[in-house]
């Protein structure tokens, strides 16, 4: 059993107690009424054929009846089939930087934090698009193939951090390359956006952005940092923090290369450079670079489409309100034969 919208569910431990609350205060209450304005020897003539056992019954169908409607808006699904989805958009590689480099605080919380949101920013604007996600540091993997399962691609991104890839450094030739290798032989546009400090320690980068290019890649670079830099701290596994030390003993500062950054994304055609400034940059990224790009149709299979059955409960709801509605309160009397019909009767006795 799954339920689309299980936050509904929280509504059963509250609104079923509060309606059983409120109907035994109010019979206490109405009871307490009648007791002040009733002689006491009346009540018993006045209540007669009240069933208090059909007054619980009605309650409970009341309240059941509340539960079942809350269990219908929570939409509970049963069983799905995988179907196959059809539609047209982009494919779109997100390769994010996760070396040392990105821990640094310049830009709150750290640069790597800012980096996985703007992953997921870009997300929510590519509903139609299939994403992508390399993880690079020393070195480089596909984190998570072209899907268009946004859960998929969510997980891979939150799970990213500095210890993903234990080579240090940051390889962005081979980022490029890694991101080449998630598309097929064939595909018209291949796109790659790189969200990355762009400190280069292994060189190279530009040389692979332009035979990427030649392979039809085009490359847009966010760059996430300040070009004044910032001393890298990190967290020693006592809970104790230390400055990020080079071979000599020196502490490391990290600089934002925007220059390296805007060569890599010209080497494309059509490629360009924004740095992480503002809450507008992957708008401006979409709007501006991607949403003109011709989209291909994708095939994507084994999506799960659940079947709804929220009109099991709200069947349910419907026949418990009937039933309190139609159900009385009073036990039905036998009618008194009256004295017309018994004088008949007591002729015939004669």
């Amino acid at each position: 059993m799954n339920f689309a919208n299980p936050n509904m569910l929280w509504l059963l431990l509250a609104i079923p107690p509060a309606l059983l609350a409120f109907f035994w205060w109010s019979a206490r209450a109405r009871q307490r009424l009648l007791t002040q304005f009733i002689q006491a020897r009346l009540l018993p003539t006045l209540t007669v054929g009240i069933s208090a056992t059909r007054q619980k019954i009605r309650v409970g169908c009341l309240v059941a009846a509340v539960a079942c409607l809350i269990l219908a808006l929570a939409r509970p699904q049963w069983g799905f089939d995988w179907e196959e989805i059809k539609q047209r958009g982009l494919d779109i590689v997100v390769a994010i930087d996760t070396s040392k480099s990105m821990l640094a605080e310049d830009i709150a919380p750290n640069r790597l934090a800012r980096a996985k949101l703007a992953a997921l920013d870009l997300m929510q604007r590519a509903k139609s698009d299939r994403l992508g996600l390399v993880a690079f540091a020393g070195g480089a993997f596909l984190q998570c193939p072209l899907t268009i399962d946004d859960a998929a691609f969510r997980q891979s991104v939150e799970a990213l951090d500095v210890n993903i890839i234990p080579q240090g450094g940051t390889a962005l030739a081979e980022a490029i390359q890694t991101a080449l290798t998630a598309y097929k032989e064939g595909d018209s546009y291949k796109i790659l956006v790189m969200l990355t400090d762009g400190e280069d320690h292994d060189s190279g980068a530009l040389e692979a952005a332009e035979k990427a290019a030649q392979e039809g890649l085009r490359i847009f670079t966010i760059g996430i940092g300040s070009s004044e830099g910032e001393l890298l701290r990190i967290k020693e596994a006592q809970g104790s923090s230390d400055y990020v030390r080079d071979e000599q003993g020196n502490v490391v500062k990290s600089h934002l290369n925007e220059r390296l950054l805007q060569q890599i994304a010209g080497a494309t055609e059509g490629g360009f450079y924004l740095p992480l400034r503002g809450a507008k940059v992957i708008d401006t990224l979409y709007d501006q670079g991607l949403a003109m790009l011709p989209k291909s149709q994708h095939q994507e299979k084994f999506v799960r489409r659940y079947h709804e059955r929220y009109h099991w409960p709200l069947t349910a709801a419907i026949v418990l309100l009937l039933v309190e509605f139609l159900f009385p309160e009073r036990k039905r009397e036998p009618r008194p034969r009256t004295a017309a019909a018994s004088k008949p009767l007591a002729a015939e006795a004669q």
